[in-house]
């Protein structure tokens, strides 16, 4: 395990492997709100199947919280069930946006934290929320994020490049006016060895850094 270990008073210390993990999917993949008076929240909305990560991100947080569940009707399915972790502290939600989480829309203006932070889990926990890991038709083995952060697509292609010595150029398509970035074949396996992505994306990536 790491150096640093999560506990009440170091909350979202991001040195501590599983806060920059769930950091880099908060990013990713959580949304600030808030409204007058102080009054404010943060949500994660994944699928239910995947309810164990918010659990687990809730047993990191000392403040109080909640998960509920709720069924929709989506592009991909009729009866789409999902898990929702709201949290509502003011101090919570000061703390997570002056690391970097905006109010509101941000696509665009996340940015990696500009605090010590360990990258390795951070990086994982963005390509969880946002990216891809398997193998293609053919067997090939591939990375992925998809990400409208041009400070996040430079930064992946930056460490990628440390890690696997492969170059990436990044430029948004001309659809969605958003970057997907992939590695392939032994950049790829590379890249999954060192964030130790290890299993077929069958469901989320482990938090902890040493499985």
């Amino acid at each position: 395990m790491a150096d640093c270990e999560p506990s009440v008073h170091q909350f979202m210390d991001l040195r501590v492997p599983e806060y920059a993990y769930m950091f880099g999917f908060l990013q990713a993949d959580g949304h600030l709100s808030q409204q007058s008076r102080q009054r404010g929240r943060l949500t994660v909305e994944i699928s239910a199947r995947d309810a164990d990560l918010l659990r687990k991100f809730q047993e990191l947080t000392p403040y109080n919280s909640n998960i509920t569940e709720r069924t929709r009707s989506t592009n991909f399915s009729e009866t789409h069930i999902s898990a929702l972790w709201s949290l509502w502290s003011l101090e919570a939600r000061t703390k997570l946006n002056d690391l970097g989480l905006p109010y509101g829309r941000k696509s665009k203006t996340i940015t990696p934290p500009r605090v010590e932070f360990s990258r390795r889990d951070y990086l994982r926990g963005v390509i969880d929320a946002d990216g891809s890991v398997g193998f293609t038709k053919q067997g090939l083995p591939f990375i992925s994020l998809t990400t409208a952060s041009t400070a996040i697509g430079a930064y992946l292609c930056f460490y990628a490049r440390e890690v696997t010595g492969t170059e990436r150029n990044i430029k948004r398509n001309k659809r969605d006016d958003i970057f997907n970035i992939c590695y392939w074949k032994e950049q790829a396996q590379k890249l999954a060895a060192h964030l130790r992505l290890w299993r077929l994306r069958t469901g989320r990536v482990p938090m902890q850094s040493d499985q």
